[in-house]
């Protein structure tokens, strides 16, 4: 039940008549081999065409490229800060034990700014939404200070410095 063509060889559909006999009728076997005779018929037409054969776009490559959208970038940027964040600190601690940086006493610094908060609100200088603002301030300028002076906290001790000036903000507070 072979019947060459020119370059094919075709299946008639009676094959499926020996395997399933209660599956066959007269009109599945019509479909089978109109459907065969027309592939075969059309198959030439079909290879030639344009549309056979078009160009598949190349899937996506997992590795980044110089293309990368602006959300990719900015998410990018985000985390990477992130890690930055979360190792600059012990990265800090080991450049401090090795004797490479010395770090400010950024706790007294806290200690004076949170008593300077605590003075300002007790006075009525400042009010309860603006002292928190009013402490970072105080602890920034601290900062500024200490960088301008030689990374020495003498600013703080010395006649006509901070501790001079506002008493309370350094009550209780030890300086190195």
């Amino acid at each position: 039940s072979f019947h060459e063509c020119p370059n094919r060889i075709l299946v008639v559909p009676q094959l499926v008549a020996v395997s399933h006999p209660q599956k066959v009728n007269s009109a599945t076997n019509k479909m089978l081999t109109f459907a065969l005779v027309s592939a075969v018929a059309l198959a030439p037409a079909v290879q030639h065409s344009p549309l056979a054969f078009r160009p598949v776009a190349p899937a996506r490559s997992p590795i980044p490229t110089a293309e990368l959208r602006l959300d990719q970038k900015i998410a990018g940027t985000v985390a990477g800060g992130a890690v930055l964040g979360n190792l600059l600190f012990p990265f800090l601690i080991v450049l401090n034990k090795l004797g490479l940086y010395d770090p400010p006493p950024l706790n007294t610094f806290t200690y004076i700014a949170n008593n300077a908060m605590d003075a300002a609100r007790a006075s009525g200088e400042v009010s309860k939404w603006l002292a928190t603002k009013y402490s970072q301030d105080v602890w920034s300028d601290l900062l500024s200070q200490y960088y301008s002076e030689g990374s020495s906290t003498d600013f703080l001790t010395r006649a006509g410095g901070v501790c001079d000036l506002h008493a309370a903000w350094c009550d209780g507070v030890i300086i190195p």
